[in-house]
């Protein structure tokens, strides 16, 4: 009897552990397809689900059919998007002449290039010497550049600092006809130990042989003026990367610093951060951390920054994204200044989403069930499944992509509680054995003293 009640408390919690429901969840969602008649999928998590996964492995996440049981569900392999990096690469610049009256330059006369085809020399006879009072222009060289450019950057050895330089641009082909591609401004500015520092001229991305730069201002010289061509090429990555902004939740505010809370609506992958302030014409020195749990240990550091946020004449000048590299998925960040601040900065943040491939095993329509504190996903042999599709159909082959539909509350924040501790039923059979053997031999004992008192 005792062997047979051991058995069926095992097979008990063996079904325990197996018998996932939508309900062991605190939410599900819809999937959303557009051809019945595939065998896998792919989906991507949104914002909305994670902000009810517990488990930084995702092993609170499973796929349901219509009979409300759970197919082959695995975290996706990372996809083979194509994405872009950046590049830049330096572009011989040259003086031009002065301009004449009508704004046009002679560019017809003697032009040299060196033996990899680039533009050496432009020999303007008269004209080569700028005319005093007259804008002064250069002519990048971007004949090597078989690809669209979409920023000039520019770099000089004097002044250090204390420079505001605005510049119109034109492209061209031949140097005779030119294509205008607006204006745009580069900064260096120091105060206070503080440094702004922006050299980049953006142009439409813009495929041609020569650019033009005019100075429009009549600020300090650049001496020694150099460029570089920003460009991007396509590579093939992971998932593109999403943006979502930080909701500032708290604010500490002292006379001489200021301190402001956000948070995420789950805990993201995230690996970049945009933080912008509120005013124009203002910068500040920032920190960007994650806030301490318990509130007692120090704050974890993620990126220290020089922000700034800066009008000149139309262009609005502001710093750049920042990378991140964190050890864990985060929701709740903290931004710092050692200055007041009037108003909190804006906090967006970058991740690339994680997916999910599920088999379509049973009958659709299927819902991905999320966050629990007790549930998880049972294992499947989900890879070896698509490396046999990927032989069939190609090893590019990728199972085709699902939607996330609006959520809707199954299990509830019940679910998302620490499971009660398991009945201690070993330690009762346990101390139910003692009493049974106490009272055996304490029944034997009072048989034996009432046999004696006869």
């Amino acid at each position: 009897m005792k062997r047979s009640l051991a058995c069926l408390i095992a097979v008990l919690g063996m079904r325990t552990a197996a018998a996932t429901a939508p309900a062991d969840f605190a939410w599900t969602f819809p999937v959303e397809t557009d051809d019945t008649s595939a065998n896998a999928w792919r989906v991507e998590l949104t914002p909305e689900a994670y902000a009810w996964i517990q488990d930084d492995g995702l092993r609170d996440t499973v796929v349901f059919n219509a009979a409300g049981q759970p197919v082959p569900t695995a975290p996706a392999e990372a996809r083979n998007d194509t994405v872009t990096r950046e590049r830049r690469i330096p572009l011989p610049l040259l003086a031009l002449p002065a301009s004449t009256d009508n704004g046009t330059s002679d560019l017809r006369l003697i032009i040299e290039r060196d033996g990899d085809g680039r533009l050496h020399r432009i020999d303007a006879g008269e004209q080569t010497a700028p005319r005093p009072g007259r804008l002064r222009e250069w002519l990048v060289d971007a004949g090597s550049i078989d690809r669209p450019v979409e920023a000039l950057l520019l770099d000089w050895s004097a002044p250090p600092a204390g420079v505001s330089a605005r510049f119109s641009l034109a492209a061209s082909d031949d140097l005779q006809r030119w294509r205008d591609l607006g204006q745009a401004s580069v900064v260096s500015l120091e105060q206070d130990g503080m440094r702004i520092d922006r050299r980049e001229l953006q142009i439409p991305p813009t495929r041609a042989s020569y650019f033009r730069l005019r100075r429009l201002d009549d600020g300090a010289a650049l001496e020694n003026l150099s460029a570089q061509a920003r460009l991007t090429e396509s590579e093939r990555r992971d998932s593109a990367r999403r943006w979502v902004r930080a909701v500032a939740q708290r604010r500490d505010a002292t006379a001489d610093s200021a301190s402001f809370d956000y948070e995420l609506p789950g805990a993201l992958p995230i690996d970049r951060a945009r933080i912008e302030l509120a005013d124009d014409n203002a910068a500040r020195s920032l920190t960007l951390s994650v806030p301490p749990v318990d509130g007692r240990t120090p704050a974890h550091v993620l990126a220290r920054i020089d922000a700034f946020r800066l009008r000149v004449g139309g262009d609005l000048v502001q710093n750049e994204d920042i990378a991140l590299s964190l050890a864990s998925r985060e929701r709740r960040f903290r931004i710092e200044a050692r200055t007041p601040l009037a108003h909190p900065p804006s906090l967006m943040l970058g991740y690339r989403p994680d997916a999910l491939v599920f088999l379509a095993e049973g009958p659709g329509p299927y819902v991905l069930a999320v966050g629990s504190r007790a549930a998880r996903r049972p294992d499947a042999p989900v890879a070896a499944v698509l490396s046999t599709l990927r032989g069939r159909f190609g090893n590019d082959w990728q199972p085709p992509v699902a939607r996330l539909g609006n959520g809707r509350v199954s299990g509830g924040d019940a679910v998302l509680h620490e499971p009660s501790p398991p009945m201690p039923w070993r330690q009762w059979l346990l101390w139910g054995v003692l009493a049974l053997g106490a009272a055996l031999v304490g029944g034997f004992a009072w048989s034996l003293l009432r046999g004696g008192a006869k």
